[in-house]
């Protein structure tokens, strides 16, 4: 009893060990019987899930995924393999269960957008940004004030200072408006995804981008939501000495207006005027 595997299923076991690389040194896998499968880090902070062109009918258990590919092993018997399933770090149904927490709220991740951020190489961090209305759930409604500034935006920057703190060194690609208010951080280089068109799923305590079947899951490095979510800090509301200021702009060390400026606001194309 032999199971082949195709084409796409060895294109996908390839792409998670380029994704899981980076998190771990050793990608210990395992086959499980039937067509639905999952991978995740030894530090649990990324699962991918997966289904197999065809259902396999045993178990197969691979202690170096990398290696096994290298070997180019396309067909899997179990009478050969002597890898001790018990010495490996595996994705368990509690896992799974555990990533796929409430959804809080979903956009389009194109391939157009991993293209570009595998560009942004300068930046350190990929925030995810819906500047929804101020509202919070009740009994499964949203109440509060509506407010026209809902911009949804993807942001790139380093946050040399704080999370909260914008010192106009970034990145901003407008993905239209959003409903929510929210905030999601992550590594920029963690996003090591098979080209495809994904849908974008924002979790409690998770990040998601689904193509059909494949599903990468991450931890955010800090997140907030609705009331959570925080105002950004400027160079300009951090220092209201005038002759400070003056001496600043005369050595061109930064750009700002004194305290009690408004804050410029964001355009329609997600960014500042």
């Amino acid at each position: 009893m032999k199971h082949t595997l195709s084409t796409t299923d060895l294109t996908i076991l390839e792409h998670i060990v380029f994704v899981a690389e980076k998190s771990a040194k050793t990608i210990q896998f395992c086959f499980k019987k039937g067509k639905h499968q999952t991978y995740i880090t030894p530090k649990r902070d990324l699962l991918v899930s997966f289904d197999l062109q065809t259902p396999i009918d045993f178990d197969y258990p691979i202690a170096n995924l990398k290696t096994f590919l290298a070997d180019d092993i396309k067909d899997l018997d179990p009478d050969k393999n002597n890898v001790d399933i018990s010495q490996l770090v595996l994705a368990t149904d509690k896992d799974e269960e555990g990533f796929n927490t409430k959804i809080i709220y979903e956009l389009d991740f194109t391939h157009a957008d991993l293209i570009n951020n595998q560009k942004l190489k300068k930046y350190r961090h990929f925030n995810i940004i819906g500047q929804g209305p101020e509202q919070k759930e009740e009994n499964g409604q949203l109440v509060g004030k509506q407010t026209s500034n809902t911009l949804l935006y993807f942001q790139y920057q380093n946050h040399e200072r704080s999370w909260w703190f914008d010192d106009n060194n970034k990145k901003h690609v407008s993905k239209g408006k959003s409903t929510r208010k929210f905030r999601y951080v992550m590594k920029r280089d963690v996003l090591r995804l098979l080209p495809n068109d994904y849908n974008l799923i924002l979790r409690k305590g998770v990040v998601q981008f689904q193509f059909k079947h494949l599903n990468y899951y991450f931890l955010p490095i800090v997140e907030w939501t609705g009331h959570s979510v925080k105002d950004w800090t400027h160079t300009f509301s951090l220092v209201d000495d005038k002759h400070l200021i003056k001496q600043y702009r005369s050595k061109n060390h930064f750009h700002f207006d004194p305290v009690g400026t408004p804050k410029p606001k964001l355009s329609q194309q997600g960014n500042y005027p």
